[in-house]
């Protein structure tokens, strides 16, 4: 069991190296053998993961790594947390819908019905706005650009098409504002993420060679 733990801690730290230390990681492997035979592989895999937690901030592949991890679990992961929770809760709860016309009037009949159909509208848009942000975190934390690419289209849809049917039908926008807000955040920064990583040597080195 250690040394399988180890191995999977030496493991996280080499992922965590900029490309040029891939000859240290290299000897760390090595030298986690003979950790291993002398009976403290968790001791040098944990000592080996911290020191590559110290040098992330001093070369530009750790960097990215640890910008684009925050920005991912700091901003992305909360906000689908709080869609998540509204769609499932109710979107009525977290809209202000505002006083009906008199009940028996003709226009309070339509907008009850209206609002009867706008609301699990809205509950749907909202879930598919809190799983779309879950996926886009995977993607970017993956790499996976075309990936965010799309899913950030389709959030920018949703969230435009939320502003628009509040708007239509009266409701409070505030809140829909606020959100198509944090997605044109989200969006400005992944463009700065997405060309951060194509200045990177590995993403250089991945590129296909053309000629």
């Amino acid at each position: 069991m250690k040394p399988a733990l180890a191995r999977a801690t030496l493991a996280l730290a080499t992922a965590c190296m900029a490309k040029k230390d891939q000859a240290w990681a290299l000897a760390m492997q090595a030298e986690l053998e003979k950790a291993i035979d002398a009976g403290k592989p968790l001791r040098f895999a944990f000592g080996c993961l911290f020191a590559s937690f110290q040098r992330m901030p001093m070369h530009d592949e750790g960097r990215f790594t640890l910008t684009s991890h925050g920005f991912a679990i700091g901003l992305m992961l909360p906000v689908a947390a709080l869609q998540l929770g509204g769609a499932l809760s109710g979107v009525s709860r977290f809209l202000s819908i505002g006083n009906f016309a008199a009940a028996g009037s003709l226009q309070a009949f339509f907008l009850a019905n209206a609002y009867q159909v706008a609301i699990p509208l809205l509950a749907i848009l909202t879930l598919l706005l809190g799983v779309g942000h879950l996926r886009m975190a995977w993607a970017l934390l993956d790499r996976d650009w075309p990936r965010v690419e799309t899913t950030a289209a389709f959030l920018l849809a949703a969230a435009i098409t939320s502003i628009v049917l509040l708007g239509l039908l009266d409701f409070g926008t505030a809140q829909a504002l606020r959100q198509g807000g944090i997605v044109v955040i989200e969006l400005a920064g992944l463009n700065v993420l997405a060309r951060w990583h194509a200045e990177l040597p590995e993403a250089a080195s991945t590129e296909p060679a053309t000629g």
